[in-house]
C-alpha cells in the first residue's frame, strides 16, 4: 500500500500540447504495474479554458470536485458539476474544460489507466 497526500495548493500551470490555456495541475500520482501505468490528479480550469480534443490509449475517468464544466466528443457534449463522473473509453476522441462564457473555475480528478506504450492523440481544439 502507498498512501501520498498531494495538497490542492501545491498546484502548478500546465503547458501541455493538450491544453488551450494554462489551467492548473496537482503534481499528482502515478503507479506502473503489469503493463499498465495509472496515474490521477487534480486540473483546475479557468474561464475559457479546455483541452484540444485528444484521445488516449486506456480509460479515462474525470471525477468532478468543483464548479461546471463542459466535457464532449464527436457526438455529443455535456454540462458536469461536482459529484459527476466521466468515463472516456479507450481512442475516444474527447475533450473538457470550461465553456467560452464561463464565470468561475471548474475542476475535476483524472484517472487514467494506459497501456505502459500508450500514447495521446491530440487534434484540434473544439
Amino acid at each position: 500500500m502507498d498512501v501520498t497526500n498531494v495538497p490542492s495548493a501545491d498546484r502548478e500551470e500546465s503547458d501541455h500540447p493538450v491544453q488551450v490555456g494554462s489551467p492548473l495541475i496537482t503534481g499528482g500520482v502515478e503507479s506502473a504495474f503489469d503493463g499498465t501505468t495509472v496515474s490521477a490528479a487534480e486540473v483546475t480550469f479557468q474561464p475559457g479554458e479546455r483541452t484540444k480534443f485528444h484521445a488516449h490509449a486506456g480509460v479515462q475517468i474525470l471525477y468532478i470536485t468543483g464548479g461546471i464544466g463542459m466535457v464532449g466528443n464527436r457526438e455529443e457534449e455535456r454540462e458536469v458539476s461536482a459529484g459527476d463522473l466521466v468515463v472516456f473509453e479507450p481512442g475516444e476522441e474527447h475533450w473538457h474544460g470550461t465553456s467560452e462564457d464561463a464565470d468561475s473555475e471548474f475542476s475535476h480528478v483524472y484517472f487514467l489507466a494506459e497501456p505502459d506504450e500508450g500514447e495521446l492523440e491530440i487534434q484540434e481544439a473544439p
